[in-house]
């Protein structure tokens, strides 16, 4: 019998007790898909979470092998919540990695006219729901011998712009929980980093770039154009090139990384 809460009851490759597990929510689409799925490719299990649906399908081959726990719920629901933890335990007995992706790209209104209510429920999805899901895997982390989380917060934490009042606050608090996580969880061997993207060809950006088209009077393909002269690489970023940096956090090579933002932008925030 294993010590460590591991599983050590099938021989089935999928149910491999050794294999490491991550929890990544907001995967139903977009960076949290990649992730995931870059994720499942690096050889871990994965604990997938997302207020879609379509979820299920997108990994239903990956949970008929057991390599997948899929839960559909909110981040915003602490019963959703913990069922998702709840069954990544049952299911490998651990988490070695939490990537909290799950986020909204707030309301687009500048502090004048910034509805409370509004500031309250992007705090909610973007924030206060990473320190929950923190503190409901921490008795997991805390068994693990590779213990990560990563927290994907934006370029806009410390670049911010116009209209963007209640997501930069949402994700300037990530970048400052990270840090506090890393100096409070070390000592327990659990690393705590963050990834900020910059212009990411996600459906949430292209959302974004119409309206500034739109507040711009041009045409959304000229808006692209200008934001990727911008980028030094002069491209906008893909869902795949995050994936690329949670992989490597969430490997053994970061193993002495920790309280650090990686910046995946391209240039652009130095540019």
């Amino acid at each position: 019998m294993r010590t460590d809460g591991r599983r050590s009851d099938s021989s089935d490759e999928g149910l491999d007790a050794s294999r490491p597990v991550a929890v990544v929510t907001g995967a139903a689409a977009g960076i949290g898909l990649a992730i995931a799925e870059r994720l499942l490719a690096d050889g871990f299990a994965v604990g997938v979470f997302d207020r879609d649906a379509a979820l299920k399908t997108r990994f239903a081959a990956a949970e008929a092998a057991g390599r997948a726990t899929v839960v559909v719920g909110d981040v915003t629901d602490a019963a959703d919540r913990a069922r998702l933890i709840e069954a990544v335990a049952a299911a490998h007995g651990v988490v070695d990695v939490l990537v909290n992706n799950a986020g909204i790209g707030g309301f687009g209104e500048r502090i004048g006219s910034l509805d409370l209510a509004h500031l309250r429920t992007t705090l909610e999805i973007n924030t206060v729901s990473v320190a929950a899901f923190v503190q409901l895997a921490l008795p997991h982390l805390q068994r693990s011998e590779r213990a990560r989380i990563v927290n994907i917060g934006s370029l806009f934490a410390d670049d911010p712009a116009e209209g963007g009042t209640d997501y930069t606050l949402s994700k300037g608090a990530i970048h400052a929980l990270t840090r506090i996580l890393a100096i409070e969880l070390g000592p327990a061997g659990i690393t705590c980093n963050s990834i900020a993207p910059g212009y990411i060809l996600t459906e949430m950006h292209r959302a974004e770039v119409a309206l500034q088209a739109s507040r711009l009077g041009i045409a959304v393909e000229e808006r692209f154009t200008q934001l990727r002269a911008q980028v030094p690489l002069r491209r906008h970023g893909t869902a795949e090139d995050i994936a690329g940096a949670v992989s490597w956090l969430a490997s053994t090579d970061s193993a002495y990384v920790t309280g650090v933002r990686i910046a995946v932008n391209g240039g652009v925030s130095f540019a």
